[in-house]
């Protein structure tokens, strides 16, 4: 009789730690997405942009594409996502939180391509500096 109880038990364990939260501390990244574009087919999105990933030592730009049954927005000023490699540098897991809410948050994989420059905005969209120049420009 014990043992159906504790298989009951670990099942539901895992189920739980299955479905936990998502915690922020966990995603090394700050992820600027400074162009995005999306179109819907099916109910599903499929998203493209440029966005900029900083690790604490560097910052680069990248192209990214993804989809998903949700699209998420450019950030604006200094505001970021973060995120985390899961396959450095073609794949990127986005956190981004849910409106509304604390401590909901919502993952997006990033298939992504990892440039040299870095992405500034620009008036029609980010355009790519050289790292040099990005340097010069924040410390102006």
């Amino acid at each position: 009789m014990k043992t159906p109880a504790l298989r009951l038990s670990l099942i539901f364990v895992f189920a739980i730690s299955l479905f936990a939260g998502k915690n922020p501390a966990d995603y090394p990244l700050q992820i600027q997405i400074l162009e995005t574009h999306w179109q819907r087919h099916n109910g599903q999105f499929d998203g493209w942009g440029r966005g900029v990933v900083e690790d604490g030592q560097t910052v680069r730009g990248f192209d990214f594409t993804y989809s998903s049954d949700q699209h998420f927005m450019r950030t604006i000023g200094v505001a970021h996502y973060v995120a985390k490699w899961k396959r450095s540098p073609l794949k990127l897991e986005m956190l981004v939180g849910e409106i509304g809410s604390t401590n909901k948050y919502r993952t997006y994989e990033l298939k992504t391509s990892v440039r040299d420059d870095v992405y500034v905005a620009g008036p029609n969209g980010a355009i790519a500096v050289s790292q040099e120049e990005y340097k010069a420009r924040s410390t102006r």
